[in-house]
């Protein structure tokens, strides 16, 4: 194909415009430019001032500079600062200064604020708005802080002076005067409630005073006056005891000393310190406490009369532990000034009334011993130590203890010195002879088959308790550890009559009561392990003249005797015994003057 080449004509066509047209498009061009370097005009001169519409704290502020802005924030400042802030308390009120109390303006950012309305950046959007804030004027209210440094000062500068710790109710003695003071309570400042609504006033310009956020703080000890009423009325008098007829009181001055003032949950309370309160009991206890005095009774052989040689006598026994509870318990009742003693009677096991009641009809068992040839001293601590139990009553059920009888052997009560065992010897000591007796109690308890409860055996054989009788039915005793008791294991009472016969050197214990039929079966001593007695003893005795001599000991071979005792009543047999003895041999012993020379006997 073969290339053609063509050739466009361009026409070129003239358009006619209308001079109205022209007219208008050059008004409004020239309205355009007119606008623009308007705006800009504006804008120039609004560059370094605040657009018109914006105020400040409410007073018109367009057109100002920042340093004139600055000027009127700072005016109102001081407006703002020396706003009073009244805290009102039930003490009164306290008025500070805005300023006092920690409040600072911002001045720097509150013009800041007012220069940034219609200055976000986007032209478009800040004529929106610098044309709303002409229409609808912007109030920049002025920026204010608080610093909590002034505040908290100023609050503990009033917690100083206003607060109060709480009073605790008092109660105390002067003398027998009652003292008592109420309680009341504490006033706290609550400084950081407080500092909180001074903020909020401050931040919202809130003139309405403020009430001072306070906190009651309670007493811890609040209720007195039960305590002082009772303690008063306890103190309106003497406290009086009373038992059978018999008074003692305490003085208001001695109970005041007692008493104890002490906070107990709450409140005051008075009670009684034990330690002075026992002690006065303990000392009435003395003077009222005596122990019962049971009869003891002289015997009509004949007609088996009773005369009471020692009348009985009740007992009385003050319980410390309850009297002391009893005034304890007084506080429930202060006015009760008259007590009765919790003193426990105690009746006699043996009354002097109606001594036939006791039934001694009859001889239910007796025992003799003899002792003559005994020294004068030996004879009388015999009749000595029988005669402490001539009428004494020994109850159903009782145990009989000599030792409780013959009380101490001593010169003051009637022993004077004889030849005694004393270890392995004889020796001159106090109550010698008083062996006698306790054998003698032994046998006639022995053979009224009564059960024995303590016996013991003599070191060694003497040839007293064998006169009229075998081995091995001796008791010795040595006050207050070794003893002879038995018990009065029959439904009656016996009553134990002695009678010493100096002449006839005899003593004989008699139980008298009611007899329970019972039948003694002793057997023969059982004798065993014989140990030869030594050779004679001589002892030289400054109080013998020369030539004298005396035989105090006699001789006996070493022996283990047994003797067993069988009781019945009827056919029962109720104690079946092993009197056991084990004596020591023991050698004749001579006592010689100092000038004798024969060591024969």
């Amino acid at each position: 194909m073969s290339s053609t080449a063509f050739s466009l004509s361009r026409r070129v066509t003239k358009i006619a415009i209308p001079n109205t047209l022209l007219a208008m498009i050059i008004f409004f061009q020239t309205v355009l430019v007119t606008g623009i370097f308007g705006v800009l005009g504006f804008q120039i001169y609004f560059l370094h001032r605040l657009y018109p519409g914006v105020s400040i704290g409410g007073v018109e502020a367009g057109q100002m500079t920042r340093t004139e802005a600055q000027q009127l924030a700072m005016a109102q400042s001081a407006a703002l600062l020396s706003q009073p802030i009244t805290l009102t308390t039930e003490q009164g009120t306290f008025t500070f200064s805005a300023e006092e109390l920690g409040a600072r303006i911002d001045v720097t950012h509150t013009v800041n604020r007012a220069f940034a309305v219609g200055r976000q950046g986007s032209l478009l959007k800040d004529m929106r708005v610098q044309w709303e804030t002409f229409k609808n004027p912007v109030n920049i209210v002025p920026i204010i802080n608080f610093d909590t440094g002034p505040a908290n000062s100023a609050l503990m500068r009033l917690s100083n002076e206003l607060n109060r710790p709480p009073r605790d109710a008092r109660l105390w003695l002067d003398g027998t005067t009652v003292r008592a003071t109420a309680a009341a309570p504490g006033f706290m400042v609550d400084v950081e409630n407080t500092r909180d609504a001074i903020r909020h006033a401050i931040l919202t310009r809130d003139t309405t005073p403020i009430a001072l956020t306070a906190h009651a703080t309670d007493p811890a000890i609040s209720v007195v006056e039960p305590a002082r009423q009772k303690l008063e009325i306890l103190l309106s008098a003497p406290l009086v005891f009373t038992f059978e007829g018999r008074e003692w009181s305490i003085a208001p001055e001695t109970l005041a000393q007692m008493v104890v003032i002490a906070p107990k949950n709450g409140e005051m309370t008075v009670s009684f310190d034990e330690a002075p309160v026992a002690k006065y009991f303990f000392d009435l206890a003395a003077e009222i406490n005596r122990d019962p005095v049971d009869a003891w009774f002289q015997l009509n052989p004949v007609t088996y009369a009773l005369t009471p040689i020692i009348p009985s006598q009740t007992g009385y026994r003050l319980d410390v532990a309850a009297a002391v509870a009893m005034m304890q318990q007084v506080w429930d009742n202060p006015t009760a000034h008259r007590l009765t003693l919790p003193v426990a009677v105690i009746e006699p096991a043996v009354s002097s009334e109606y001594p036939e009641r006791l039934g001694i009809k009859e001889l239910v068992s007796s025992a003799t011993t003899y002792f003559k040839g005994s020294s004068a001293d030996r004879m009388q601590n015999i009749k000595v130590s029988a005669d402490k139990f001539n009428g004494v009553v020994i109850p159903p059920g009782e145990i009989f203890s000599f030792n409780k009888y013959v009380g101490d052997i001593t010169a003051e009560n009637g022993f004077v010195e004889s030849l005694i065992i004393q270890g392995d010897r004889t020796a001159v000591g106090i109550g010698g002879g008083v062996c006698q007796v306790s054998t003698t109690a032994f046998r006639a308890a022995l053979f009224g088959g009564f059960e024995i409860v303590e016996r013991w055996a003599h070191g060694y054989r003497v040839s007293w308790y064998e006169t009229g009788s075998v081995p091995g039915l001796d008791a010795t005793i040595y006050t207050p550890d070794v003893d002879f008791k038995f018990r009065n294991d029959t439904n009656s009472y016996i009553l134990v009559q002695t009678y010493t016969d100096l002449q006839a050197g005899t003593v004989t214990f008699a139980f008298y009561g009611t007899s329970p039929n019972r039948t003694v079966i002793l057997s023969d001593p059982i004798e065993s392990n014989r140990v030869p007695h030594g050779p004679d003893v001589i002892q030289v005795d400054p109080s013998l003249k020369p030539g004298e001599k005396r035989q105090i000991d006699w001789a006996k071979d070493g022996l283990d005797v047994t003797i067993y005792r069988t009781v019945k009543e009827g056919d029962t047999i109720i104690h079946e015994d092993t009197i056991f003895s084990r004596y020591r041999p023991w050698q004749n012993v001579y006592q010689v003057g100092p000038s004798t020379q024969s060591t024969e006997p």
